[in-house]
């Protein structure tokens, strides 16, 4: 979720705009500082919405390592990276909403921890709250940069909404599925 909010390059305008403050585990703080493949500086992005109040990243307590470690260890398809690991961690650990893109996680945060609320950037990003805050125009070129810029995933309840706000540009938004690219081709 990081990772795409620093993608649409406003991450501390969406943030604020909600008023709270984002959680991450201090696994999700070390990763940042190690991916540096990506273009963007995470990490710096990162630490520059920590400085402003944004962001808090949060060691585990002994429950949190708990659950860390059973979702990291096992068979492959019931364990995650520990980005993803750390995050469902820290949500369920506090209580907090799970903000979280990847499929395979949101399957397991679903299987196993049913009771807690999960949702995708996706979900931030065509919130009522950011069309009013940010305009139409502008929540596109969000979403683009999301998916052009961290190829984040969007789940299938709003394909439609993103298919319309971005239009043609959709096609150029290789982690959206094929098909939806080829209807704005097609166009």
């Amino acid at each position: 979720m990081i990772i795409n909010l620093n993608a649409t390059g406003r991450a501390s305008d969406i943030v604020r705009a909600f008023g709270v403050t984002l959680c991450a585990s201090t696994v999700v703080r070390d990763e940042l500082f190690i991916d540096r493949f990506n273009g963007r500086d995470d990490a710096g992005l990162a630490r520059a919405l920590a400085d402003e109040r944004l962001l808090e990243f949060l060691p585990f307590d002994d429950d949190g390592e708990l659950i860390f470690a059973s979702l990291v260890t096992g068979s492959a398809d019931q364990t995650l990276d520990d980005g993803e690991a750390a995050t469902l961690a820290l949500g369920l650990v506090h209580g907090r909403t799970v903000v979280i893109d990847e499929r395979k996680a949101l399957r397991i945060a679903a299987d196993r921890f049913a009771a807690m609320q999960v949702i995708a950037t996706a979900d931030i990003l065509c919130s009522d709250l950011i069309l009013s805050t940010f305009g139409r125009e502008q929540v596109a070129d969000l979403v683009f940069n999301g998916l052009t810029g961290a190829r984040m995933g969007i789940p299938e309840r709003h394909h439609g909404f993103v298919s319309e706000i971005l239009g043609p540009r959709i096609a150029a938004c290789r982690s959206l599925p094929a098909s939806l690219r080829q209807v704005a081709d097609s166009e």
